[in-house]
Order: C-alpha cells, then sequence, then structure tokens
C-alpha cells in the first residue's frame, strides 16, 4: 500500500495543524465586536465569533460551552484568547476550566477592564505576543495525525451517482491510512440509520444508528426534555436517496456515533449529527478535533468555516457549474482508483498548506447550533 504524508504542525500533546492561526474567540455575543476588532489588528489570527453564550439555559448553554471548548482545542490553533463581557451565563472562567492546558490560551472581560478600548488594547498585546512566537515550520507527518470531516451538501441522486465511487474509495484510503474521518449525517442521510447500523461492530452504536431518525429534526423548546419522541417516517424515495448517499462513507467499519464536540477515541471511521446549516456542521467538525475538511456538492458552496480548511468536490458540469471558481475538486468519468488518488493527494497538499478555493476567497464562518427553539 503506497504510503502518505502530509506537511503540518505537531502539537505538544501529540496532534497536528494544518494550519496555525491564533484563535481570538468570543464567549458570548456581546464581546463579538471586540473580539472582531482584535483580530482584524493582528495578522495570523482568526476570530471565532458567534450568537449564543447570553442567558442561556439547559442543553444549549452546553453545546455553547462545549463548542468553543472544542474549537479552542482545535490543532490548527496554536493559541486561543478567549474574550468575554462579564455578565454572561457562558463565563470566561468556565471555559479556562474545561480547556486542556496543551497550548496558550488566555481570557479577558470587558466588564473587568472597564470598557471596549481597555480590553482592545490588552487583547491585541496578548496576540501580539503570540504571534511572535509563531513558526511557519511544517513537520512531514504519516495521515494517523490528520482528521478529516466530511459531509454532503444540497447533493442530488445525479451527482450522487457520480462521486460516490470516488468519495467512498477516499474515506476507505484514509481510514486504511490511520487517518481518523468524521462524518456528518445530515437530514438525508438519516433515513439511513438502519443500514449504516450494519456497519459496527458496537451493539450500542447499531441501536443508535437504527433509532436516527428519533431526533433527527430541531425541537421546540417544550419538547426538548420530554423523554418521548416520535420516530419520523421516511418514505421510499428519502430512504432510496439515503441509501445512495450512504455510499459516501465508503465500507470501512464505522466505529462510533459522536455528539456535538465529542472526539473520537481512535483512528477510523466515525459519524456525527449535522445540521442543514453547512456552518453550523464544520463548525461542529472543528470542535470534534477536525484539522481539514472534504464538502461533497451537486455545485459547490458559498462558504466554509474559519479555521478549518475546506476542501469543495463536486461532479464535473457539462455547463461549468453554478460555483466551478468555488470548487476544489470535480469528480469526472475516469477511472474511480484514479480519481480517489488524486483526491488524496489534492486533500494533502491542501493539509500542508495550499490554500482551498474558498480560503483564497475568504469565505468562512462559525456557527453554533441550537438542539431546540425558543417559542
Amino acid at each position: 500500500m503506497e504510503k502518505y504524508y502530509f506537511e503540518g504542525y505537531l502539537r505538544k500533546e501529540g496532534t497536528a495543524g494544518t494550519r496555525n492561526y491564533i484563535g481570538v474567540v468570543c464567549s458570548v455575543i456581546c464581546s463579538s465586536v471586540i473580539a472582531n476588532d482584535i483580530s482584524s489588528k493582528v495578522p495570523g489570527t482568526v476570530p471565532i465569533i458567534h450568537s449564543n453564550g447570553c442567558a442561556q439555559l439547559g442543553d444549549d448553554f452546553q453545546v455553547t460551552k462545549d463548542m468553543l471548548v472544542g474549537v479552542a482545542s482545535n490543532p490548527n490553533l496554536y493559541s486561543a484568547l478567549l474574550v468575554g463581557l462579564g455578565c454572561e451565563t457562558n463565563q470566561i472562567s468556565g471555559l479556562l476550566d474545561s480547556i486542556p492546558k496543551t497550548k496558550p490560551v488566555e481570557g479577558i472581560g470587558i466588564q473587568q477592564l472597564g470598557g471596549g478600548e481597555n480590553t482592545l488594547q490588552k487583547g491585541v498585546h496578548i496576540a501580539e505576543r503570540w504571534a511572535k512566537e509563531l513558526s511557519d515550520k511544517r513537520e512531514r507527518l504519516p495521515l494517523s495525525n490528520l482528521t478529516v470531516g466530511v459531509v454532503s451538501v444540497d447533493i442530488d441522486e445525479e451527482s450522487l451517482e457520480k462521486v460516490h465511487p470516488v468519495v467512498g474509495k477516499v474515506i476507505d484510503s484514509l481510514v486504511a491510512h490511520d487517518a481518523t474521518v468524521i462524518m456528518g449525517i445530515t437530514d438525508t442521510l438519516a433515513p439511513a440509520g438502519p443500514l449504516l447500523s450494519e456497519r459496527s461492530e458496537k451493539k450500542e452504536v447499531r441501536a443508535e444508528l437504527s433509532n436516527l431518525g428519533e431526533e433527527s429534526y430541531r425541537k421546540r423548546w417544550k419538547e426538548t426534555n420530554s423523554k418521548v419522541h416520535a420516530a419520523r417516517n421516511f418514505s421510499k424515495e428519502e430512504k432510496d436517496l439515503a441509501a445512495l448517499e450512504a455510499k459516501l462513507a465508503g465500507t470501512s467499519t464505522i466505529k462510533g456515533l459522536l455528539a456535538y464536540s465529542e472526539n473520537a477515541e481512535e483512528c477510523g471511521l466515525y459519524l456525527t449529527k449535522a445540521s442543514s446549516n453547512l456552518v453550523e456542521t464544520l463548525s461542529n467538525m472543528i470542535s470534534c478535533g477536525c484539522n481539514i475538511a472534504l464538502v461533497v456538492s451537486s455545485r459547490g458552496t458559498l462558504t466554509g468555516s474559519i479555521a478549518l480548511p475546506s476542501m469543495t468536490l463536486t461532479p464535473k458540469s457539462a455547463d461549468g457549474g453554478a460555483f466551478e471558481e468555488l470548487v476544489d475538486y470535480m469528480v469526472t468519468e475516469e477511472d474511480a482508483d484514479i480519481q480517489s488518488r488524486n483526491v488524496i493527494e489534492e486533500l494533502i497538499k491542501i493539509s500542508s498548506g495550499k490554500k482551498t478555493a474558498l480560503e483564497e476567497y475568504g469565505l468562512g464562518e462559525f456557527s453554533i447550533p441550537h438542539v431546540g427553539t425558543t417559542f
């Protein structure tokens, strides 16, 4: 078997970054402007801003906290500066206590520092100090240091027929090289839960996958604490499309079903929850430890994720496709084995520093999903 390597940033705890950013992370929407301003003044930083953190309760609060802890811990960040207001539910102190002490991490608060201008100056001072420590040196590393997020978005039956032979082989090859692959369970994939359950050796994982339809929708607030949820009745058309989409996951054994912000315990293929919002899904993949993502689409996407290079793959279209300039690889009628190797080689180039099309255009966002609506 051909051996693959990439050039990455090896971290102290053994993980590796495909990028080497300083993250400026707001704990709450109220500090997002200051966090963004700090990042805008220091090269090498990325702003992790969102609309959550204020007066959140229960599961939604826990999702917000866990995702920010996961993002700050992601190996694509050399360090993380947490910026809070001071009165939010999602306190800086709680985040600092939960983030593993494996990288430089500090927290500052607007109220504690006496206003936005003081916080801006303090944040810039910290970020500039870290920026001087950043090194461009990459090391040759095996694919076992890669955690690859995979998600399909706006995919149709015709496109799936064209791309699944290639993507499935890519995932199987990554797993064979001891990489970790985390595939998002989209709404269209959920009906294939019973089919996917046959690929796990663990009883509890098979049970979870068999019951995917029970909680594959966003619930009203009054329903979130209910212990009984009616399973969805999927149509034959939904099941047929899901069975086709399941082929994207190749043939490897499914090791587990990850919750929001849960990291894989070992290498192999995992599934995780995916929102209908691509940015939310990619943001969750960052918090799950992914250091690169593969987005499979019928026509390309208009945005990716902050701090997570997202390689876009589509089928080649006769008319050139809607967003051809934002696509990194187009699947043709060429042999699937040859194309799967081409995709992996492109994935390795991106992991080693080559910018994705979305990165070239500066198209990246961050967003935290909600467990339930507030009405």
